[in-house]
């Protein structure tokens, strides 16, 4: 029986299907609605062996789980490699289709990981709180601009936070500001609540993880860092080694070397970004609360001259959590202090 490749190029409302032989013919080129039923009706007569490649873009669950539940050898296509691969000057979806289906038939196509489907939703959820945390600062940095636009940034920021309508009302702003000043601080404190309810649901929900606990013993990671490394890790075997899992958590620079001189390459935005965030975290409390942590990283910013020493060092103390998370992932065992300052 013939071996048939299926390309996807999926997009909001439509996705654009490849079909290509064994011999590289492109036997079917259709664009069709993004109606799963009709998929599976226009795979149907190609026999159930079809093995379907699909761009990993940002709504690829619904027709890439459908699709491997309905028993079909699905890969995820990686977005950046595919653009390195290419290159094309001509893009089309009919030709980014074809492209798909021809690497997967070459065998050539760069995968990327399919997160396992029951733990996703915890994981986007874990983003959407990191989300509210971001709009949260950027509420703060508003409210302290309209003081600062009327010279009356008195406050602190512990002292930021404790303040309160009537507090605003005192101050010597217009009261079209004062107006807007309360609006920012409702929204502080709706910020504040529902990160309050998300925390409290995921905390709920991987309590009985092993892993987080683990990670956990670890400095300057606590609950909301522990979950999030364990839940954007995934599977931690997938990685051949800790410099790759460091590499994919961003706190490795690029390096371009060439005719005997190096300096900092491009790419350094591959990888995950909420992995980073966390382990950059995690290295400014160990940095605080942990004597070996600071002591490490004020050697480190001491070799650095110039304002971004001590984010470099931070950056440094972050890889070596990150090589420290690997090995407590893959070996399920607690974090030894003897083996990260030796």
């Amino acid at each position: 029986m013939s071996q048939f490749y299926v390309g996807m190029d999926l997009h909001t409302s439509n996705l654009q299907i490849c079909i290509m032989d064994q011999d590289g013919k492109a036997i079917l080129e259709k664009k069709t609605s993004c109606c799963f039923t009709q998929i599976l009706e226009l795979l149907s007569s190609y026999g159930p062996d079809l093995k379907i490649a699909v761009e990993s873009t940002y709504n690829w669950y619904w027709l890439v789980d459908g699709l491997m539940e309905a028993g079909y050898d699905v890969r995820l296509a990686h977005a950046y490699g595919l653009k390195l691969i290419t290159g094309a000057k001509v893009k089309t979806d009919r030709r980014d289709a074809r492209r798909l289906a021809r690497y997967l038939r070459l065998d050539e196509l760069p995968e990327a990981y399919i997160y396992p489907k029951e733990k996703r939703p915890y994981r986007d959820l874990l983003r959407r709180r990191m989300n509210l945390v971001q709009f949260r600062s950027a509420a703060y940095t508003s409210l302290r601009i309209q003081f600062r636009q009327y010279n009356c940034d008195t406050f602190s920021f512990d002292g930021l936070k404790g303040i309160d309508d009537d507090i605003i009302e005192g101050l010597t702003l217009p009261d079209p500001t004062k107006l807007y000043t309360k609006m920012t601080l409702q929204h502080i404190h709706l910020f504040s609540e529902h990160i309050k309810v998300l925390e409290r649901e995921i905390k709920n929900s991987v309590k009985t993880e092993p892993e987080v606990e683990l990670l956990k013993t670890s400095p300057g990671i606590h609950d909301i860092l522990g979950m999030t490394i364990y839940y954007e890790a995934g599977d931690v075997h997938r990685f051949k080694s800790d410099r790759h899992f460091a590499s994919y958590c961003r706190v490795v620079p690029p390096i371009s070397s060439s005719g005997g001189s190096s300096s900092r390459g491009r790419g350094g935005k591959q990888g995950n970004p909420y992995l980073k965030w966390a382990f950059c975290q995690a290295a400014t409390h160990a940095g605080r609360y942990y004597t070996d942590c600071r002591r490490f990283k004020e050697r480190h910013a001491r070799r650095r001259s110039g304002s971004l020493g001590r984010l470099k060092a931070n950056n440094i103390l972050a890889h070596k959590l990150a090589t420290a998370a690997f090995f407590i992932l893959r070996d399920g065992v607690p974090f030894d202090h003897s083996k990260m300052f030796n």
